[in-house]
């Protein structure tokens, strides 16, 4: 198959489970959890990539992702059962109010500021007036420590490999103060969260002003 130069992910959607799942799982093991309990009845997955996520959900949640990578999407025909389809996050094709839940997974924080406002004003949109909108991002550590300063940096430097113009974004988001400052900046209110790799990485769920 013919690499699209214009995806991000053309090079590495093949890789990006095997080597992203050992550090991820356990978050995205804690979102599955949490749909488990509280049993939101649709849901959408913005920027669904592989639909690791997605596979990992109860049966009896409808559950659908989009994604504008070609690639992630082959890669998601094997593991999330046709739930993924190609979809921009700055248009979600899909009806006002027609979702519980949303979720987004490291995908803001790779975006510039003008696309995650526009990004944010469609979730808006497609969330039913009580629906929550969940985000797993980079945050700022609320306390510092040798450890979570050695994570953030060690981040740092993950997100440095991933390109100049995602390391240009991403030093964007932490500058503007991480996860949980940009979204109460940009009019929501924080439900509940929780933290990992010692406050560097949190799960947030979000409800619309």
């Amino acid at each position: 198959m013919r690499q699209d130069t214009n995806d991000d992910y053309s090079t590495t959607s093949f890789w990006y489970d095997r080597l992203l799942n050992p550090v991820l799982n356990h978050i995205r093991r804690a979102l599955a959890e949490w749909i488990t309990e509280h049993q939101p009845t649709r849901v959408l997955d913005v920027g669904c990539g592989t639909g690791k996520q997605l596979s990992l959900l109860p049966d009896d949640v409808d559950a659908v992702g989009i994604d504008i990578s070609d690639a992630m999407l082959e890669q998601a025909k094997t593991q999330a059962n046709g739930k993924c389809k190609r979809g921009d996050a700055t248009d979600i094709p899909f009806d006002e109010n027609e979702f519980d839940l949303v979720i987004s997974q490291f995908a803001l924080h790779e975006k510039d500021a003008d696309t995650i406002k526009r990004e944010l004003v469609e979730v808006r949109r497609v969330l039913k007036p009580s629906g929550l909108f969940s985000v797993t991002d980079f945050d700022v550590p609320v306390k510092r420590t040798c450890l979570s300063n050695l994570l953030g940096w060690g981040i740092k430097q993950i997100e440095k490999k991933a390109g100049d113009e995602h390391y240009a974004n991403y030093t964007v988001w932490m500058k503007r103060g991480g996860l949980d400052k940009i979204m109460v900046n940009s009019g929501w209110n924080l439900v509940e969260g929780v933290s990992f790799y010692k406050g560097n990485v949190r799960l947030a769920f979000w409800r619309a002003t």
